[in-house]
């Protein structure tokens, strides 16, 4: 079968493909990656080039698994590194990993860290956040929401400055307390203050100023 195929091929053709190099598959072992990718195959150091299916980037000593095809030398894959040394994921340009159907997972049972130095983008339907303890430090932060729940068991809140800027404030409590070491002002368009049993306003000086009205109304009055 083979000699007849031969035979079916126009004769220039066959002379192209016995011209073309042959692609021989050898093992070596990595020698330099600092000023372009070295590798030892038998006696030769190589100038080499990683495949784009290599996405595990080699490292000095690993054994890798070569295409020679004339002078070009073509790292496949690495196939022993060296003990607990740590396997590299590394591509030239954009990586992008996508499941066309289904899930993506990623899972280290030691921990994963994201690392750059731009942008870290999160864009999905939902976003759920789970952990035992946590901690975010952000020199700048920017947050828009339309709508925020929270239910914590305690809020601690140390600040230097906050300013804040709504249209409606409800708050409920069964016990409130307010500390000012120093000045507290309230200045509003209307001012009520309710209690139901006791309102005590204490002080070493007490200034009561109306423009046009001051008025005190009670059952009982005592004053000195």
């Amino acid at each position: 079968m083979m000699n007849l195929a031969k035979k079916l091929v126009p004769a220039k053709r066959l002379a192209a493909r016995d011209s073309t190099p042959q692609t021989v598959l050898e093992t070596g072992f990595v020698a330099q990656t600092t000023d372009g990718l070295t590798v030892r195959l038998g006696l030769d150091l190589c100038p080499a080039r990683r495949a784009k299916s290599c996405l595990v980037a080699p490292d000095v000593g690993d054994r890798v698994l070569c295409a020679v095809e004339g002078d070009a030398v073509f790292v496949l894959a690495v196939l022993e590194g060296a003990p607990g040394a740590a396997t590299r994921v590394s591509a030239d340009g954009d990586l992008k990993l996508q499941a066309t159907t289904g899930r993506l997972t990623l899972g280290a049972s030691e921990g994963i860290d994201l690392v750059t130095g731009k942008t870290v983008g999160v864009t999905g339907g939902a976003v759920h956040v789970r952990a035992q303890t946590g901690s975010v430090a952000v020199e700048e932060l920017g947050f828009l929401s339309r709508l925020v729940r929270a239910e914590v068991g305690r809020v601690a809140l140390l600040a230097e400055h906050v300013d804040s800027t709504v249209t409606r404030i409800v708050q409920r409590a069964k016990r409130a307390f307010r500390f000012v070491e120093e000045v507290e002002q309230v200045r509003a368009g209307t001012l009520d203050l309710r209690a139901e049993n006791l309102a005590a306003i204490r002080a070493d000086n007490t200034l009561v100023t109306a423009r046009v009205l001051a008025k005190i109304d009670a059952a009982q009055v005592h004053i000195g």
